[in-house]
């Protein structure tokens, strides 16, 4: 046994408490501080982890008890006295499935260590051991590899642990294959058929692309760990050596429409093994699990990851062409509906995740590190290209992104300046005042850039009439209409609409669900509705503008030999 292991059983599943022995050997310090991660990497957020913690209690190797007292929300200090072997015993509550929690019922035992493991801050190089009490029927998925027994996992030190995510299942279906000096597994917990051949082509396909742009993955082996849901559910988290992604409903997953996301999240979390995991910015390198990690390049992490994930499809011919401009589009719909494009830079959202997390937040305040900043890696890619005469790419710079980071340099912004201006001619410092660090309106050069590889921007309206015309859109639930957004400057917010009004009648009929078709085209309506449970009216005329308008591409009809050359350079190879 290693001189820190973590032992995992549990009693009752259906109270979905896992029960965790923290055992610690050589121990010579007085008194020991044992922490909770803050956070967990992949979500760049507090965890507050503890908060599914209970009976914590400390003892000596030979049952003798010690105190344990808790110091802050995630940390606790042991009086060690004279002992060197010492074991903490807690249980965690295991209620939450997604691609980043710990889960626990009668089909599985499903781990994040980064959750639920403590560790010594002093110690947390030294190896570390997984002590799985389970039954022999179960199936273990996991990238650690195993000790004197498959239910034995070992780790180099603590954060390789807290990287490694596990199910344990007599329920699991599995495949893998052979790709360049690698081994990729495939691993499916949950309730449905999984069409394997066809899957494994795919992966494959995508998995090779991916290879050969940025060369060997940190690792010989990689896996796919896949929580299939009942209910309708999209989440993937990046590790180093795998990923764990969190997909429903069941039935539809591996239906056409659905399979495109599925392939799409693996293709993203597959390239976090590169960016992210080993191309770091130089605020999360190494990580600091304690606390935040505040940095201004989430969308170097995120957006860019964004970009690659689709762009890997296309370029592996797993996406077609419409499959791979929907996927566009729906980046340039959700970019375009944002009014907080208006107020927040990308860089500000990178920091900001720390602060508000992945929620909405105030209407019309925040911008996406995935989508703003998978557009910002697209105008990237198609400046580099355009001012090296395609001898360059944004491929380039991840490649030397990921030889920086294998020789032990984090990156900073100067130092994405140093290299963008050793591949092109051009300002990217301008760039990036504007549409990285400013509000610079992206859809001039947008325009520009989709030009040269012979697609077209127009105006799109993805809402109702009424919403595009009065400036709201509606949010439904149980046959109710409800006020998601007002748009600034429109009807509706002269009229003093809010978020949360919820609609009783459009001229003097009831609304259940059928806003739209009330309405209608009408230039002018008259709404009743609950507004912070007041009764009141309000009468909306439309103006010549509209509002929540998107933008689409679409391909020109006619595309000139240059375009045509720049648009395969672009989806047709990595080089």
């Amino acid at each position: 046994m290693s001189a820190l292991s973590y032992t995992f059983s549990w009693s009752a599943p259906s109270r979905q408490l896992i029960d965790i022995c923290f055992e610690i050997t050589g121990n010579q310090q007085p008194e020991l501080l044992v922490r909770l991660p803050f956070w967990r990497p992949g979500r760049y957020e507090a965890g507050n982890f503890a908060r599914n913690m209970l009976n914590l209690k400390a003892e000596t190797g030979d049952g003798g008890s010690l105190s344990a007292v808790k110091q802050s929300k995630e940390s606790w200090l042991i009086d060690a006295g004279n002992s060197d072997h010492i074991k903490i015993s807690y249980q965690y509550y295991a209620s939450e499935l997604n691609a980043g929690s710990t889960y626990l019922d009668a089909e599985q035992l499903y781990v994040n260590p980064v959750n639920c493991c403590l560790f010594i801050r002093e110690r947390m190089e030294e190896p570390c051991e997984v002590i799985l009490t389970v039954p022999e029927n179960y199936q273990i998925a996991s990238d650690l590899k195993c000790g004197s027994s498959p239910t034995r996992l070992l780790a180099d030190n603590f954060d390789r642990l807290a990287d490694a995510p596990f199910i344990a299942s007599p329920h699991l279906q599995h495949n893998s294959f052979e790709l360049n000096a690698h081994t990729f597994h495939l691993w499916f917990m949950g309730k449905v058929n999984v069409p394997m051949e066809k899957v494994t082509a795919d992966f494959h396909a995508f998995c090779e692309v991916q290879l050969d742009m940025m060369g060997k993955l940190p690792g010989n082996e990689y896996h796919f760990l896949f929580q299939i849901l009942p209910v309708s559910f999209y989440h993937g988290v990046e590790h180093t050596y795998s990923t764990v992604c969190a997909l429903g409903p069941g039935p539809v997953v591996f239906n056409t429409e659905f399979y495109n996301e599925f392939l799409g999240v693996s293709s993203h979390e597959l390239f976090h093994a590169w960016n992210v995991k080993k191309i770091r910015p130089s605020e999360m390198s190494p990580y600091d699990l304690t606390t935040e990690n505040f940095s201004r390049l989430g969308w170097v992490n995120e957006g860019i990851t964004t970009y690659y994930g689709d762009q890997f499809l296309i370029r592996s011919g797993v996406f077609s062409l419409d499959t791979f401009l929907k996927t566009f589009n729906d980046k340039l719909k959700k970019h375009f509906v944002n009014y907080g494009r208006f107020n927040q830079p990308v860089s500000e959202a990178s920091f900001d995740t720390w602060i508000d997390g992945y929620v909405p937040g105030i209407p019309h305040r925040k911008t996406s590190i995935y989508t703003e900043g998978s557009l910002c890696a697209f105008m990237l890619d198609m400046l580099i290209r355009e001012h090296s005469s395609e001898h360059f790419s944004l491929d380039d710079l991840m490649r030397k992104l990921y030889t920086d980071a294998q020789q032990g340099t984090a990156y900073s912004r100067e130092r994405l300046f140093a290299l963008l201006n050793g591949f092109a001619t051009y300002d990217f410092e301008g760039f990036y005042a504007t549409y990285i660090e400013g509000t610079g309106d992206y859809e001039p050069l947008l325009r520009s850039m989709l030009d040269r590889v012979g697609l077209t921007l127009v105006d799109s309206f993805p809402y109702s009439i009424p919403e595009h015309a009065f400036g709201f859109t509606v949010s439904e639930s149980g046959g109710f209409a409800t006020v998601s957004l007002v748009a600034p400057g429109s009807p509706a917010e002269h009229a003093g609409m809010m978020t949360g009004d919820q609609f009783i009648a459009c001229n003097g009929t009831r609304i259940r669900a059928n806003l739209p078709l009330l309405a209608g085209s009408s230039q002018t309506v008259r709404l009743q509705l609950f507004s912070k449970e007041q009764l009141k009216e309000v009468v909306l005329t439309a103006t010549s503008d509209r509002f929540f308008a998107a933008r689409t591409v679409r391909l020109n009809s006619s595309p000139s030999e240059n375009q045509r050359n720049a648009f395969n350079y672009w989806i047709g190879s990595s080089s």
